[in-house]
C-alpha cells in the first residue's frame, strides 16, 4: 500500500519574501552537471577572522595553490587504527585525503587523483579492505579521462558514473572499478549492510521516469547493477530524481529525497524496495536531504522524525537570507504512511544577501547526542540542539527562526568567503563539544572548534575503527597490489568496450 501527503502551504514563503522585499522566489538551477558553482568572492588568501557564537576557527587547508575557489564539496571521515582521516570531495579536483587525528594540524597524505565531480564520498569496510566511492555527477568529461582514475578503468570522456577506489593505505589510494550510471551520479548511498550502493542522479526536469539505481557491490573489483526502481512522476515540478538517500540504522527504511517529494520505502529487502508513502509539500522549493532522527521522548518511548532540508533555488546566487530552511515531519509509527508535519526552522539570519548563496545544504545528525551540524553556504557553520523534537506539537504553519518546532541553534561560525557545502564531525565529547570540519567550495578544508553545552551532558561520538583487524595501528595495511588487479580491470574495461560496440 502506497499512500501519499500533500503538504498545506504554510507561511515559509512569506517569511522568505519579506527578507527580500519580495514574494517570489528564485528559480531553481536546470540541471546539476558539474555541481554547485561558488558564489562567493576570494581574494588571494582566505579570510582568517569571521564571526561566531560558542565556536572558534581552528585551521584551514586548502586543496591548491592557484588563489581561485578550491571546489570543496562532501566530507565523509575513517578511522584506521590510531589515526582519524576526512576524505573531502571536491568538483575536479580529486579527493582529498586528511590526517585530522590532531585536529588543529590537519595534513593532507594523499589526493586519489580523479578529476570529475561533484565527488561525493562514502565509506566502507570490505573483508580486510577499506573502501570508497566516489561520484561524477555527469560524465566524466576528458580531465576525468585523462587523470589517474581515468587512466586505471580505462574511462572515456562520455562515460558518467561512480568510481570505487581502495583506502586501505590512506597514503597510497587505488582505483578498483567503475560503476556506470549513464546519466551521472549526483550521490551514492551505502546500505547500512554494506553490500548495495543507491545511486542518486538528481537530473531536473529530464525524465518522465525517474528512479534509483542499486548496485550490488559485495565484490568491489566486479559489482553488479540489481535493478533500477521507480520514483513517482511529480508533473509541473523541477523534477522528480533523487537528489539524496538515507537509511534507517538497521537499513529497513530508506528515506529518499528527490527535488520535488520525499519518499518513504521498505528496504527490508535492500535489493526490492517497496514504496510506502510520498510527501510533497509546496512550501519546499528543492528537497536537498530527508534525513531521519529517532529520539526518546521523557516516557521511555521512542519517536522518528524526518528532517527535510530545502535547497532553495538549487543554491543560485541568493538575494535573501535565510534562504530555504529545515522542514520537520513526525513519522512515528503509522504515521509514516501519512507523515505529519512539525513545522519548519530557519537560522536566525534574516539579512540581504549580496549574491552569494545562502540556503541550507549539507547536514548531519547525531541522535544519541540530540544535536544536529548543518553546512549553510555564506551563512557558514551552524550546530543545533535538537532535543526538542522528542516533545514538539507543531503544524505546517509553525516557523522556529534560531528556536523553535524542537530545534534550537547553539553554535555557529562565518567568514565573509564562507561558502561552505558540508559541515560535519567524528567526535563528540561529554560536554557536547567538538572539533567539526567543513568543506568549503571557495576555502577548502576548514576546522572549528565547538565550545559545548557546558550545562548539559550528552552521549560521547566515537570515531568507529574500520581498520583491517590485523594491521590496526600500522599504515602499511593489506592492499592487493595494482599489478594483481590490473588482469580484472582491463578485462572489465574490455567488456565495457565490448557493450557499447554492441
Amino acid at each position: 500500500m502506497r499512500t501519499r501527503t500533500l503538504a498545506r502551504l504554510s507561511a515559509v514563503p512569506l517569511v522568505l519574501g519579506l527578507v527580500a522585499g519580495q514574494v517570489a522566489l528564485a528559480a531553481p538551477a536546470l540541471a546539476h552537471g558539474d555541481g554547485d558553482v561558488a558564489t562567493n568572492t576570494r581574494a588571494a588568501q582566505v579570510e582568517k577572522q569571521g564571526e561566531g557564537k560558542r565556536m572558534s576557527h581552528v585551521a584551514n587547508l586548502q586543496y591548491d595553490r592557484s588563489g581561485e575557489a578550491q571546489s570543496g564539496s562532501d566530507i565523509e571521515f575513517m578511522r584506521l587504527g590510531q589515526r582519524d582521516y576526512a576524505l573531502a570531495g571536491t568538483l575536479r579536483k580529486g579527493l582529498q585525503i586528511i590526517d585530522i587525528t590532531d585536529p588543529r594540524d590537519p595534513r593532507r597524505v594523499a589526493v586519489f587523483d580523479c578529476d570529475i565531480s561533484q565527488g561525493d564520498v562514502q565509506v566502507w569496510k570490505d573483508g580486510g579492505r577499506v573502501l570508497a566511492s566516489y561520484t561524477a555527477d555527469g560524465t566524466v568529461g576528458a580531465a576525468g579521462a585523462a587523470s589517474q582514475c581515468g587512466k586505471d578503468l580505462q574511462l572515456e570522456a562520455a562515460d558518467a558514473g561512480t568510481v570505487l577506489v581502495d583506502l586501505t593505505s590512506p597514503s597510497q589510494p587505488q582505483s578498483l572499478s567503475f560503476l556506470p550510471v549513464p546519466r551521472g551520479s549526483h550521490k551514492m548511498t551505502l546500505h547500512p549492510s554494506g553490500d548495495y550502493l543507491y545511486n542518486s542522479n538528481s537530473d531536473l526536469i529530464t525524465s518522465t521516469e525517474p528512479s534509483v539505481r542499486i548496485f550490488d557491490v559485495r565484490n568491489p573489483l566486479d559489482p553488479k547493477m540489481v535493478k533500477d526502481i521507480p520514483l513517482p512522476f511529480v508533473p509541473t515540478s523541477l523534477g522528480s530524481e533523487s537528489h539524496d538517500i538515507a537509511f534507517s540504522g538497521n537499513g529497513d527504511r530508506m528515506y529518499v529525497a528527490a527535488l520535488s517529494q520525499t519518499l518513504i520505502f521498505d528496504t527490508s529487502n535492500p535489493r526490492a524496495p517497496r514504496e510506502l508513502s510520498q510527501i510533497v509539500d509546496p512550501a519546499i522549493n528543492v528537497v536537498h536531504q530527508s534525513d531521519p532522527v529517532r529520539i526518546q521522548r521523557p516516557d521511555g518511548s521512542w519517536r522518528r522524525l524526518l528532517i527535510i532540508t530545502d535547497e532553495r533555488a538549487g543554491a543560485a546566487a541568493s538575494a535573501e537570507c535565510p534562504g530555504g530552511g529545515l522542514h520537520v515531519y513526525d513519522v512515528t509509527g503509522r504515521k509514516e504512511l501519512n507523515p505529519e508535519k512539525v513545522g519548519t526552522w530557519f537560522i536566525p539570519a534574516a539579512t540581504v544577501q549580496a549574491g552569494a548563496t545562502c540556503t541550507s545544504h549539507v547536514l548531519r545528525v547525531y541522535p544519541r547526542q540530540e544535536m544536529m551540524t548543518i553546512a549553510w553556504y555564506a551563512q557558514g557553520v551552524r550546530v543545533l540542539d535538537i532535543s526538542g523534537l522528542a516533545t514538539v506539537e507543531g503544524s505546517p504553519a509553525s516557523i522556529g527562526i534560531g528556536n523553535g518546532v524542537g530545534m534550537r541553534e547553539i553554535g555557529h561560525y562565518a567568514f565573509e568567503d564562507s561558502d561552505t557545502w558540508s559541515f560535519k564531525t567524528n567526535r563528540i565529547n561529554r560536554d557536547g563539544s567538538f572539533f567539526g570540519h567543513g568543506n568549503d567550495l571557495v576555502r577548502g578544508f576548514d576546522v572549528y572548534r565547538f565550545a559545548g553545552f557546558r550545562t548539559k551532558t550528552v552521549e560521547p561520538l566515537v570515531p568507529r575503527d574500520i581498520a583491517p583487524r590485523s594491521s590496526a595501528g600500522t599504515d602499511a595495511r593489506s592492499l592487493v597490489p595494482l599489478a594483481v588487479l590490473l588482469p580484472a580491470l582491463v578485462t572489465a574495461a574490455l567488456l565495457r568496450r565490448r557493450s557499447r560496440s554492441g
